[in-house]
C-alpha cells in the first residue's frame, strides 16, 4: 500500500545525504591540499578544485538539490498520509481536520528523524573524517549537474553574492581586515592543533605564529634606530677600520662620509673585504673603493616584503626611511629571522646570565632565563604575544618595543624592573625591586656597559 511512496521517501532521504555530506566536505576541505592532489592527477581533483574555487556557485547547486528532494519527500509524505492514513483514522471515529492534522502529524515527524539522522548528521560526520576522499568523487558528479541546472545556479549565486556585498557596505566597512586577521587566528588554531597533536613543538609553532605576521608587521617595528647604527668613515684607513669593526664584532658595517651622521651613508662595507684588502693591496688605504651598494626601504613597507627583496638582491641589510627619504634606522636580515624565531645570540655576544639579591630587590644579569628568575625570586615576567621570550633581555625588548636605554623602567605587577646596564643594544644588568619598597642605592644606569666589566658575583 505505502511501497512506492516509501520507496520514493527513502530515495530522497539518500540523495539528500549525498548533497548534504558533499557540502560539509567541499567547505571542509583545504584549498592546497586539492591543489596538491590535482599535480598529483588524482580523478575527480580537478572537479574538486574548481568547485572549491567557486564556493557561491557549489552551495547554490547544494542548496537547490537539497531543496528539491526535500520537496519531493514532503509531497510524497503528505500524499501518502492524505491518501491512506487519513481514510483510517476517520473510520477510528475522528473527525475530519483532526484526522488530516494527525495524518500529516504521523507522517512528518518519522520523515524529520530519519532525515536529520540519515540524510544529514551520518553523513556530514563521515563526510569530514574523509573529505578528501568524498569531494574526488562526488565533485564530477556535482560539476556535471551545476551544468545542467546553470540558469537557477547563475541566479542564486548572483543573488546571494549582490545581497552580501550590499551588507557589507552597510554594515561592516572592516571586512577585510576583519577577513585577514580571521585567517591569521584560523591558521594560529592549526598551529595549536598541530602542537597538542605532537606534529610540531612549541618552538616551531611560535615560528608559525610569527610569521603569519610578517605581511602586516611594517619595518618601522623591527628596525635598529638610526641612532644606534654603528658607522665607519670613508677618511678612515684600513687599520682603523679594521680596529673598529673588530670592536663592534659585526660583519657588515655602514660607511659614512661624515662621522656619526647616518643621513651621509653612501654604502657599506663586509669586515672580510677589510682584511682581504689589508693582505693584498696594503698600500692602498682607501675605504671608499671597497664600498659596496646599500638598498633603502620605505618605514611603510612590511617585513615580509623587505626579506624577498633581501634574498633576491642577495644582501643581509638595508637602510629604512620615512616619506621624505630620510634615513630612521636600518634592517638586517638577523632582525627579520629573530622576529620569526626570537632573540639570536652567537659565541661572541656577552651573556651576562648572573642573579644576586642586592637590598631590597636583585640584581640580574640581562640574559637570565625567566624561568630561573621565577624559581630563584618568585617574580613572573609574562611576554606580550606568542613571540618567544626568553629571557629578560627579551622581555625588556618586547614591553619597551624599541631598543633599550641605561635608565629605562618598566613594571610588571608589584614589581619594578630598572634597566642598569645597556652594550650593542642588550641589557646586560636590570634592578628588580618592589614598586612600593625602598630602591637600593645602586650604580647609576648607563647606556654602555664597560667591555671589560665583570658581572657581580
Amino acid at each position: 500500500m505505502w511501497t512506492i511512496e516509501l520507496i520514493v521517501i527513502v530515495g530522497m532521504i539518500a540523495v539528500n545525504s549525498v548533497f548534504a555530506g558533499y557540502e560539509i566536505a567541499l567547505a571542509s576541505v583545504s584549498p592546497g591540499k586539492l591543489q596538491a592532489l590535482a599535480r598529483e592527477k588524482r580523478r575527480g581533483a580537478a572537479a574538486a578544485l574548481r568547485m572549491k574555487e567557486s564556493m557561491e556557485a557549489s552551495l547554490a547547486v547544494v542548496q537547490l538539490g537539497i531543496t528539491l528532494v526535500g520537496a519531493v519527500a514532503a509531497a510524497t509524505g503528505g500524499a501518502g498520509a492524505e491518501e491512506w492514513l487519513e481514510p483510517v483514522l476517520r473510520g477510528w471515529g475522528l473527525s475530519t481536520g483532526v484526522s488530516q492534522t494527525l495524518a500529516i502529524a504521523l507522517v512528518v515527524l518519522p520523515l524529520t528523524v530519519f532525515t536529520i539522522i540519515f540524510g544529514e548528521l551520518v553523513p556530514k560526520v563521515f563526510a569530514m573524517r574523509n573529505r578528501e576522499w568524498v569531494c574526488l568523487k562526488l565533485s564530477p558528479p556535482m560539476e556535471w549537474f551545476s551544468r545542467s541546472v546553470s540558469p537557477a545556479v547563475w541566479f542564486l549565486e548572483g543573488s546571494v553574492t549582490w545581497i552580501m556585498k550590499w551588507a557589507i557596505q552597510r554594515w561592516n566597512s572592516h571586512s577585510e581586515e576583519d577577513s585577514d586577521e580571521s585567517v591569521i587566528q584560523e591558521l594560529q588554531g592549526v598551529a595549536a592543533l598541530a602542537r597538542m597533536s605532537r606534529l610540531i613543538g612549541r618552538r616551531e609553532e611560535g615560528i608559525i605564529v610569527s610569521a603569519s605576521r610578517l605581511a602586516a608587521t611594517p619595518l618601522s617595528k623591527v628596525m635598529l634606530p638610526a641612532e644606534y647604527i654603528g658607522m665607519l668613515v670613508t677618511d678612515q684607513t684600513l687599520n682603523e677600520a679594521l680596529i673598529a669593526a673588530h670592536q663592534e664584532m659585526h660583519t657588515r658595517f655602514p660607511v659614512t662620509e661624515e662621522a656619526g651622521n647616518p643621513q651621509r651613508i653612501i654604502g657599506y662595507v663586509n669586515f672580510k673585504d677589510i682584511v682581504v684588502a689589508l693582505r693584498l693591496a696594503p698600500r692602498d688605504p682607501s675605504l671608499r673603493n671597497l664600498v659596496r651598494r646599500l638598498l633603502r626601504f620605505s618605514a611603510g613597507m612590511s617585513v615580509a616584503t623587505c626579506l624577498e627583496h633581501l634574498i633576491r638582491e642577495r644582501n643581509h641589510i638595508a637602510l629604512v626611511t620615512d616619506s621624505s627619504g630620510i634615513i630612521i634606522g636600518m634592517i638586517t636580515l638577523e632582525d627579520i629571522v629573530e622576529e620569526l624565531v626570537g632573540e639570536i645570540h652567537d659565541e661572541l655576544d656577552r651573556m651576562p646570565v648572573h642573579l644576586t639579591p642586592a637590598g631590597q630587590g636583585w640584581i640580574a644579569g640581562g640574559f637570565v632565563p625567566l624561568t630561573q628568575l621565577r624559581q630563584t625570586t618568585g617574580i613572573e615576567l609574562r611576554p606580550l604575544s606568542e613571540k618567544p621570550v626568553y629571557t629578560l633581555n627579551d622581555w625588556i625588548v618586547e614591553h619597551l618595543d624599541r631598543p633599550p636605554r641605561g635608565g629605562d623602567e618598566l613594571e610588571e605587577d608589584d614589581w619594578r624592573i630598572a634597566v642598569r646596564k645597556v652594550r650593542h643594544v642588550l641589557v646586560q644588568e636590570a634592578f628588580l625591586s618592589r614598586k612600593n619598597g625602598p630602591v637600593a642605592q645602586l650604580q647609576a644606569p648607563s647606556e654602555e656597559a664597560s667591555p671589560g666589566a665583570a658581572p657581580p658575583s
